[in-house]
């Protein structure tokens, strides 16, 4: 596979990490491209590009103005060499890691997503997030009062609010979808057959997939997390599993996910066991608390000798054992801003602990 650009392996990713795997604009087949981001954390998501004849199609953008013009700069070689300029944009689902860098491309660019995944897009504007950054301060200054109760949460907040501070979100004016779809529906770009395919609510509630056949490559989206814990703010687990039953069946050669170096159907078959495994575990434990679950589940000898357990972030357990009990229980796949930053408080706290 030829990579070009991005962050290289052992070079500091914008969250001043150093870079775990190369990054980069990748070609996975014949016209086929993905934009990998390292870690495969917080805010670092992947993007695709398909190239046919005369016209290409972006998969997805980038969290913030400085990540997506460098990764436009990227395809513009390859998309200026095959005559193809981007006419298309799909986003996978409505997280602002896969949109908030849509007014970078050309106002003529037709924007693509689910039904669902548009209404999303509506409540949850660059704004919120900039909103959530005083929020992460004072929790920051409260939890370092020693013996304050909830401490630990609130800086794990705090945590979160700093981790957003490297990426910029002030200056956004992110353009909508004007075409919205429900189930599936094809994209003729360029004379390549591309199948858009529903398969929410899952990770978020308007999850979608992209399927090249012709080169045999899967965007998938936020549906495949590789070497990193997935995070569940949708639901139910079922939904999961049966998107990545969906995926294996189309027997794809190379999947393109939305965090972490380009993969295959072993991983693929890797999440659907970790999302079964954990609702079987939270399907024993009835009325548990959350996070003492998921730090039970975390700390056991059976996931620490599982592939998850050398998964990045496993705090994310704790989230992703809450929605599955809360949709187990019949709650609704939405998940409200008050209940979102109760949880990510939560994700702190049990990183801390972990480290500890």
């Amino acid at each position: 596979m030829k990579e070009s650009g991005g962050t290289l392996k052992g070079e500091r990713t914008p969250t001043g990490e150093v870079a775990s795997f190369d990054g980069g604009l990748v070609e996975v087949a014949t016209g086929a491209w993905a934009w990998i981001q390292p870690n495969g954390g917080l805010g670092e998501s992947n993007a695709g590009l398909i190239v046919g004849a005369g016209e290409s199609l972006l998969i997805d953008t980038l969290w913030d103005a400085r990540l997506t013009e460098t990764m436009l700069a990227a395809t513009e070689p390859v998309t200026a060499a095959a005559g193809a300029p981007i006419r298309t944009l799909l986003n996978t689902h409505g997280d602002g890691d896969h949109w908030y860098g849509n007014g970078l491309l050309s106002p003529d660019v037709e924007i693509v997503a689910s039904d669902a995944a548009i209404e999303q897009m509506r409540t949850e504007p660059p704004s919120m997030l900039t909103r959530l950054a005083p929020v992460g301060t004072a929790a920051g200054l409260v939890g370092r009062v020693p013996l304050f109760p909830g401490g630990s949460q609130l800086r794990g907040l705090a945590a979160f609010g700093s981790a957003l501070d490297a990426y910029e979100f002030g200056d956004l004016h992110p353009r909508m979808p004007v075409r919205g779809f429900s189930g599936s529906r094809g994209l003729e770009i360029g004379g390549r057959r591309v199948e858009v395919i529903e398969v929410g609510p899952a990770h978020t509630t308007g999850d979608a997939i992209a399927w090249l056949a012709d080169a045999r490559v899967v965007f998938a989206g936020d549906i495949v997390f590789n070497g990193v814990t997935p995070i569940m703010w949708a639901g139910p687990a079922a939904n999961w599993i049966a998107a990545l039953e969906r995926i294996e069946l189309l027997e794809p050669d190379v999947v393109v996910g939305g965090h972490g170096p380009v993969t295959g159907i072993e991983e693929v078959r890797t999440l659907r066991d970790y999302w079964s495994w954990l609702a079987e575990g939270v399907g024993a434990a009835p009325g548990e608390d959350p996070a003492e679950l998921a730090e039970r589940l975390v700390r056991s000898n059976e996931f620490k000798t599982a592939p998850w357990g050398r998964w990045r972030n496993p705090e994310r357990t704790l989230v992703n054992v809450a929605r599955i009990a809360a949709t187990e229980a019949g709650a609704p796949c939405e998940v409200g801003t008050v209940e979102r930053i109760r949880l990510i408080a939560g994700m702190g706290a049990l990183a801390e602990r972990l480290r500890g």
